[in-house]
C-alpha cells in the first residue's frame, strides 16, 4: 500500500513538472523567438539580400509585350477622349512653356546596392514611360500621325524627365500623352523646367504615387550602364554597355558618350548605373564616316590625305553632290551622345 501511494505521488509530481514546463518557455526558446521576430521586422522595413534574391528567382513575372498596332490603338483611343474632354495640351501650348528654367523639387536619394540586369529592368520599367505626340487624321486620312520618345519618373508626384527636343519642335500635335508599361495613358499637363541647349526638361502628368528613379552621382568612363527606351517600334527596349567618355562641344556644353544601343524613339530615356540610378539621359547620335565626316557635327579630318578626292588626272571632275554621297558611303561608327546627370539635376532647386 505504501509502495502504491509512493508511485502515485511520483506520477503526480511528474505530471505537474511537465505541465509547468509546457506553460513556461526557457530562455533559449525566448531568445530564438525574439531573434526571429526582430529579423522579420527588419526584413519588412529594410530589404535584405535574401529577400532580393527571392524576388529575383520568381518565374511568374511576365515581361511586357507590345505590338505597334496595339500601342497605336491604346494611344489614339485614350487621346480622342482627352481631346474631347479638353484635358490634354497641344504641342504648341507645351512649346510655349519651354522658357521655364528651374523648378523646386526634392529628389530621392540614390541607391548604393547593385542589382542584376533582370531585376533592374523589372524595377525601371515601372518608372519608364512612352511619350507620344498625336495628330488626328484630316481630310481623306484615316490614320493618326504619331511620334514617339521616352521619359522617366523623377518624383512620385507625377514629375518626369525627358529630352528638351521632345517638345522643342515645330510640329502641331493635337495632344501629347504618355503611356506606362501597363498600357495606361495620361496627358502631359505642363513643362516645369527646361534646358534647350543641354537637351533636358521636366514635365508633369496627371498621375500621382509614381515610382521614381533616383539621380545618381556622375559615373566614370568604363562603368557599366544600361538604357531603356522605345527605338523605332520596339517598346521598353533594354540595352547595356559602358560609359565611353565625357566631352564638350563647340559651345562648351558637356556630353556623355555611351556604348549601349539606342535609336529614334529613345530620346529622353534613362542611362542607369548598376544600382538603377540615373547617370545620364539619351539625347542623340552622330555617325563617323571614312574621311572624318560626321553627321550633325563639324569634324576636321585627321589628315589632308583622307579628305582628298582620289580620281585619275584625266577623269571628269566629281560634283559636290556626288562627293558628299561618296563620303557618307563608308560609315565607321556611331557616337551615342547623352545629357549628363548634372544637367538634369541643374533644373531643380
Amino acid at each position: 500500500m505504501k509502495r502504491l501511494a509512493a508511485s502515485i505521488a511520483c506520477v503526480t509530481f511528474a505530471v505537474l513538472v511537465l505541465t509547468l514546463l509546457n506553460g513556461q518557455k526557457t530562455r533559449p526558446q525566448l531568445d530564438a523567438q525574439e531573434s526571429a521576430r526582430t529579423s522579420t521586422t527588419e526584413n519588412r522595413s529594410q530589404p535584405t539580400a535574401v529577400v532580393t534574391q527571392q524576388k529575383e528567382e520568381r518565374t511568374d513575372l511576365s515581361p511586357p509585350e507590345y505590338y505597334i498596332e496595339d500601342v497605336i490603338k491604346i494611344l489614339t483611343t485614350a487621346t480622342e477622349v482627352m481631346i474631347e474632354k479638353k484635358i490634354s495640351k497641344t504641342a504648341v501650348e507645351l512649346h510655349e512653356e519651354l522658357d521655364r528654367t528651374q523648378f523646386t523639387l526634392e529628389l530621392p536619394k540614390p541607391s548604393r546596392t547593385p542589382v542584376t540586369s533582370q531585376e533592374l529592368y523589372r524595377r525601371a520599367t515601372e518608372s519608364v514611360f512612352l511619350v507620344a505626340g498625336l495628330t488626328k487624321p484630316s481630310g481623306d486620312e484615316t490614320a493618326w500621325q504619331t511620334s514617339f520618345s521616352t521619359a522617366f519618373v523623377v518624383h512620385e508626384d507625377g514629375i518626369l524627365s525627358t529630352s528638351a527636343h521632345v517638345f522643342d519642335h515645330d510640329d502641331h500635335d493635337d495632344a501629347v500623352v504618355v503611356m506606362d508599361v501597363h498600357g495606361k495613358v495620361y496627358p502631359v499637363l505642363e513643362i516645369l523646367a527646361a534646358d534647350r541647349t543641354g537637351d533636358t526638361c521636366l514635365f508633369r502628368i496627371s498621375k500621382r504615387q509614381l515610382k521614381p528613379l533616383a539621380l545618381g552621382p556622375a559615373a566614370h568612363p568604363g562603368s557599366q550602364i544600361s538604357v531603356i527606351g522605345h527605338p523605332g517600334d520596339s517598346f521598353f527596349y533594354f540595352s547595356a554597355g559602358h560609359i565611353a567618355n565625357y566631352e564638350r562641344d563647340e559651345e562648351g556644353l558637356p556630353w556623355l558618350n555611351i556604348t549601349a544601343d539606342f535609336g529614334q524613339g529613345s530620346s529622353g530615356g534613362p542611362v542607369m548605373d548598376e544600382a538603377g540610378n540615373v547617370v545620364g539621359q539619351v539625347s542623340r547620335t552622330y555617325t563617323l564616316y571614312a574621311g572624318g565626316d560626321a553627321s550633325n557635327r563639324r569634324r576636321r579630318p585627321r589628315t589632308v590625305r583622307q579628305a582628298v578626292d582620289h580620281r585619275p588626272d584625266d577623269g571628269p571632275a566629281e560634283s559636290d553632290e556626288n562627293a558628299a554621297v561618296r563620303k557618307r558611303a563608308d560609315p565607321q561608327m556611331v557616337f551615342k551622345a547623352c545629357t549628363p546627370v548634372a544637367s538634369i539635376r541643374a533644373l531643380t532647386k
